[in-house]
C-alpha cells in the first residue's frame, strides 16, 4: 500500500527520493534552480545563506526551510564558518503517478482548518529549543545506516513521518503565539497535551514542561487534565506507554529490557510491575500468550 496524503482535495502518494547529512559547505552550493520536489532542510551547525523564490535569508542553525515543488532556490554556505544541514527530498505523485504541484502550507491551512501567518509562509521556521531533538529524530530515522535494506515504502512512511513532525512544528508556534482563532477551548488544549505526550513516550515528561505548553499552572492543568480525560495526566502518558509496549511485546522481538528504555524507563523491574498492573501478566508472560 502507497503512501498517501491529501493535499489540494487529492490523495497524493508521496514518494522517497533522498536524505543526506550534508557537512562543511562553504561558497556558492548550487545555481539558482527549481524542481517538482519538496525539500526540507534543517540547519544544524555553521552559517550560510538561502535564496527561496525572491527571499534572501541567513541560514543559521535551528531554522527549517520548507521548500514547495517548483520554488526557485539556491544556496551558500559560508567561507569562515561551512554549513553543516540535514535535508530530505520527496515528492508526491497524482493519480497519473506524474509529480504534483503542492505546497505544504496550503496543506498545513487545509488539514488544520487555520490559516498561517504571512512571516511563517515566507520565512524559514525557527525551531523552538525544547523541538528540535523531536525534529532530529524524525532525520535520524531516514539516516541511520541500520535502515540500508528498507524498502522503499518504508523509506517513504519515514519521509511521511518527518513531514508529519514539520506539520505539528508549525501548529505549536501558530499556537504558542495566540494567532489560532477560536482556539481558547480547554479541549482544545487538552488535545494539544495528549499529542505532546504521545510524541514523547521515550523521553522524562514533567508536569511544569506540560503546564508550560498550554500556558496553566499545574494545579490547573491537573484538575482540566482530569475533567477531560477522567485521569491525571501522568496516568495518561502511563497508559499511552503501555500501550505502546503492548505493541512491541506482541509484534517485535526487542527484550524487555530493551521496551522498557524505549519507553522512558530505566529500571525494567519497575516497568515490569507497571505492565503488570496494566495488563494482569508480566511482559514475558505477556508474549507468550
Amino acid at each position: 500500500m502507497s503512501m498517501r496524503v491529501l493535499m489540494n482535495g487529492r490523495l497524493l502518494r508521496l514518494e522517497h527520493v533522498t536524505t543526506d547529512r550534508q557537512q562543511g559547505r562553504a561558497g556558492m552550493l548550487t545555481v539558482r534552480h527549481r524542481h517538482p520536489v519538496f525539500h526540507l532542510m534543517y540547519v544544524t551547525d555553521g552559517e550560510g545563506r538561502f535564496l527561496v523564490n525572491e527571499r534572501m535569508t541567513r541560514a543559521v542553525p535551528g531554522l527549517l526551510y520548507i521548500i514547495n515543488p517548483d520554488e526557485w532556490h539556491q544556496f551558500h554556505g559560508d567561507e569562515r564558518t561551512p554549513l553543516h544541514n540535514l535535508e530530505c527530498t520527496f515528492l508526491v505523485r497524482d493519480e497519473e503517478d506524474q509529480p504534483a504541484c503542492a505546497n505544504f502550507f496550503d496543506w498545513f491551512e487545509e488539514k488544520r482548518g487555520v490559516p498561517v501567518p504571512w512571516l511563517l509562509r515566507t520565512q524559514p521556521i525557527a525551531v523552538p529549543a525544547q523541538l528540535r531533538p523531536w525534529l532530529l529524530e524524525g532525520f535520524n530515522r531516514l539516516l541511520d545506516p541500520a535502515n540500508r535494506f528498507l524498502t522503499a515504502e518504508h523509506r517513504s512512511l519515514q519521509a511521511m513521518d518527518l513531514l508529519l513532525r514539520a506539520e505539528e512544528l508549525l501548529w505549536q508556534l501558530i499556537a504558542a503565539d495566540g494567532i489560532v482563532p477560536g482556539r481558547v477551548g480547554v479541549a482544545d488544549e487538552i488535545d494539544t497535551l495528549k499529542r505532546h505526550m504521545a510524541a514523547r513516550l521515550g523521553e522524562p515528561v514533567r508536569l511544569e514542561e506540560l503546564a508550560e505548553l498550554v500556558h496553566w499552572s499545574p494545579n490547573y492543568l491537573c484538575r482540566a487534565f482530569k475533567t477531560h480525560a477522567g485521569m491525571a495526566p501522568m496516568t495518561y502518558l502511563q497508559r499511552l506507554r503501555m500501550a505502546e509496549a503492548e505493541k512491541l511485546l506482541l509484534y517485535t522481538d526487542y527484550p524487555v529490557f530493551t521496551i522498557a528504555a524505549m519507553l522512558g524507563y530505566e529500571d525494567p523491574s519497575y516497568f515490569a510491575r507497571l505492565f503488570r498492573r496494566h495488563h494482569g501478566r508480566a511482559p514475558v508472560e505477556y508474549r507468550r500468550g
